[in-house]
């Protein structure tokens, strides 16, 4: 186990697990959390032999979201510190090969919601919810959020949610898209950690370039996403990972995958 204070991060074959671990403050987002976050992203990132990151947190809650008694740093804007600090961590869970599970065992507020919302897949305390206070503080919601709150709920629904500082009970997630499963309260974790074992057993080359596909998909017209598939689908049909699973298929075996 990789234990920093803020943050802790195990590996258990092709799957790491990383954890937020500021339970006292329902794992609000500070300075050295950003900072140890985006570090266990960089090094699972770059590590060929993982294939599934599962984000949880420790605690009753994922996140209450940022910090507040922490502002910017002398002469940094608000502005610098979400793009700097925070965006570098959002674009390698968006960006990198490997598929990432959000694991939410409570309440996922402000900008940790954000994170949730932008992992590839999400399992969801049945208890949980997710709340949008940025206007009961004068705020506006970051973190990319409206990006994904306009994709999952439309404009109006999207919209009330933020005006209102509004609260999503976890069925409501589900129902309107915002997360992919739920599991019983205590299970979260152990739910996105099968999943992620599951997972980490398909061919990750297909897995990888579905994953950059759909995040491509919504500002490509229908020729590019065709072409792009077309070149994805070049590039899985010559790999070893699809000869293996034709192998497997005529063998009638479980096929194993290298990832290459």
């Amino acid at each position: 186990m990789n234990v920093n204070s803020t943050v802790e991060m195990t590996i258990n074959g092709h799957v790491a697990t990383i954890c937020l671990n500021r339970p006292d403050s329902l794992n609000a987002f500070n300075r050295e959390m950003r900072a140890e976050l985006l570090a266990c992203f960089t090094q699972v990132s770059a590590m060929s032999d993982i294939r599934v990151v599962v984000l949880g947190a420790n605690g009753r809650g994922f996140s209450s979201g940022a910090d507040l008694t922490q502002g910017p740093l002398d002469g940094q804007s608000v502005e610098r510190q979400l793009l700097d600090e925070y965006g570098p961590i959002l674009r390698l869970i968006e960006t990198m090969d490997q598929t990432v599970i959000a694991a939410i065992p409570g309440v996922m507020a402000g900008i940790g919601a954000a994170f949730a919302m932008h992992c590839d897949l999400s399992v969801m305390a049945n208890n949980a919810s997710m709340v949008m206070a940025f206007t009961n503080v004068a705020l506006v919601p970051d973190g990319g959020a409206t990006w994904n709150l306009l994709r999952r709920l439309g404009y109006q629904r999207a919209f009330q949610l933020i005006a209102e500082g509004g609260r999503l009970d976890a069925a409501s997630c589900l129902e309107l898209g915002l997360v992919t499963k739920l599991a019983d309260a205590g299970e979260v974790l152990a739910t996105a950690q099968a999943w992620a074992e599951a997972l980490a057993q398909r061919a990750p080359i297909a897995l990888r370039e579905a994953k950059t596909l759909l995040r491509n998909a919504g500002t490509q017209s229908f020729s590019e996403t065709m072409a792009a598939e077309a070149k994805a689908q070049n590039q899985c049909f010559a790999s070893e990972d699809a000869a293996e699973a034709i192998a497997a298929f005529m063998a009638k075996r479980s096929p194993v995958f290298n990832g290459r």
